[in-house]
């Protein structure tokens, strides 16, 4: 297979997946209760799935016209292997699991080092600084700013330790 249609075809699985994740979260976005304000709790998630929706039109037009460009080392799945490729799906089942178990801050610190780690990084003081930092501002921003729904974990409730972030009491 020629290096461009492969690049092409990835371009159209990525368009394809980001296309449906966006479609999702527009959908789920309309199950949110609305309000008098012309900007309401629903607005930024709209935005954000329709940006989505658009991002995805646009991947799949570029590959469409051919523009998807060169292919470099390293890009798609050509050299990538079964362990890497697993450790990725890993990263999503440990995700959900922590998010189940402990909520989203530590999700968010526990996935983010996997991930990173994924990736080739092993400075292990950078990783858990910069995913302590991320958690944070995740937790301020999505809980405290957006106030979105901070659900409890089902084996250790986090929330009193992170109230602090969001301004909950």
């Amino acid at each position: 297979m020629a290096s461009h249609d492969y690049k092409t075809k990835v371009e159209y699985g990525v368009s394809a997946v980001v296309l449906l994740v966006g479609i999702f979260f527009i959908f789920q976005a309309f199950t949110i209760e609305t309000s008098r304000e012309s900007v309401g709790p629903r607005t930024l998630p709209l935005i954000l799935a329709a940006s989505l929706v658009l991002g995805g039109l646009w991947l799949a037009l570029r590959a469409r016209s051919g523009k998807a460009g060169e292919l470099k080392d390293g890009y798609g799945f050509l050299e990538s292997d079964v362990k890497r490729i697993s450790m990725v799906v890993a990263c999503g089942v440990l995700f959900v699991t922590t998010f189940w178990a402990f909520g989203y801050f530590t999700a968010v610190i526990i996935t983010l080092i996997a991930m990173l780690f994924t990736f080739g990084v092993r400075n292990w003081l950078a990783m858990i600084i910069g995913a302590v930092v991320l958690a944070l501002i995740f937790q301020w921003v999505f809980m405290g700013v957006m106030l979105l729904n901070d659900p409890k974990g089902a084996v250790i409730d986090m929330r009193p330790y992170t109230n602090w972030i969001t301004g909950a009491k």
